[in-house]
C-alpha cells in the first residue's frame, strides 16, 4: 500500500512538475557550488563550519531538487575543495529569512522569485538560478549552454558589503542587464555534461588558484 501511494505521489508530481533541461540542470548542479568557492567571504557564511547549498523547489519539483541532492553528493562526496558541506531542500513555503543558507539555487518558483532575491540579499549570500530570466527579479548568476558553456551574472545584484569575488571570475562571466533580456536571446544547448564540466572547470581551477 505505501509503494502505491509513493507512485501515486510521484505520478502527480510529474504531471504538474516544470519542464527541466536535463543536461543544463547537471551542468549548473557541477559547476554553481564551485563558483561559491571565488567568494572572499565564504568563510562568513559558513553555518556549523560547513557550507549550506540550499535549494529552493515548488512542491511539485521535490523529485527534481531530489536528483539534483543526489547528483552532487555523487559528484563532490562531501567536500567542496576543503569545505564539508551540506544540501539544504526547501520547499518555497517553507522558505524564510530563518533559512540555513550559506547560498541560494533556485528552481522554478514563479511569483516568489522577488521574494527570495530580496532575502538572499539581505542574508548577504550568493543566488543561483535555473531560469536566466531570473536575473532581472533580483538573482546573481545562471548559467546556459550555448556554442559554449556561458555563466552570466547580473552585478547590481551582488550584495556589495557581504560579497567579494576574485578578479578572475568577474573576467570570466558575461555580464547581463535589463538591455540582454529585451534582445531576446535564444539558446542552444549543443554540448555534452562532461564536456561542459570539462571546460568550466579548467577556467575555475585557474581561478581559484591565482
Amino acid at each position: 500500500m505505501k509503494k502505491i501511494i509513493l507512485l501515486h505521489l510521484a505520478l502527480f508530481n510529474l504531471a504538474f512538475a516544470y519542464n527541466y533541461d536535463e543536461v543544463l540542470l547537471k551542468a549548473q548542479a557541477s559547476i554553481f557550488p564551485k563558483i561559491m568557492l571565488l567568494d572572499k567571504k565564504l568563510e562568513y557564511k559558513l553555518i556549523d563550519g560547513k557550507i549550506v547549498y540550499t535549494i529552493i523547489y515548488d512542491k511539485s519539483d521535490y523529485f527534481t531538487a531530489l536528483d539534483i541532492n543526489n547528483f552532487i553528493n555523487t559528484k563532490y562526496k562531501g567536500y567542496l575543495d576543503k569545505y564539508a558541506y551540506r544540501i539544504n531542500l526547501v520547499e518555497i513555503s517553507d522558505f524564510s529569512q530563518r533559512t540555513e543558507a550559506s547560498s541560494i539555487y533556485v528552481l522554478h518558483v514563479g511569483k516568489y522569485i522577488k521574494k527570495i532575491a530580496t532575502i538572499a540579499k539581505e542574508k548577504g549570500v550568493i543566488s543561483f538560478s535555473y531560469d536566466i530570466n531570473n536575473l532581472k527579479n533580483g538573482l546573481m548568476f545562471s548559467l546556459s549552454i550555448e556554442k559554449s558553456i556561458v555563466l552570466y551574472l547580473e552585478k547590481r545584484n551582488i550584495p556589495s558589503q557581504d560579497v567579494d569575488f576574485v578578479d578572475s571570475l568577474l573576467q570570466m562571466v558575461r555580464f547581463i542587464d535589463s538591455k540582454t533580456f529585451n534582445e531576446k536571446i535564444i539558446f542552444n544547448d549543443v554540448l555534452t555534461p562532461k564536456l561542459i564540466y570539462v571546460n568550466i572547470v579548467k577556467k575555475l581551477s585557474f581561478s581559484r588558484s591565482i
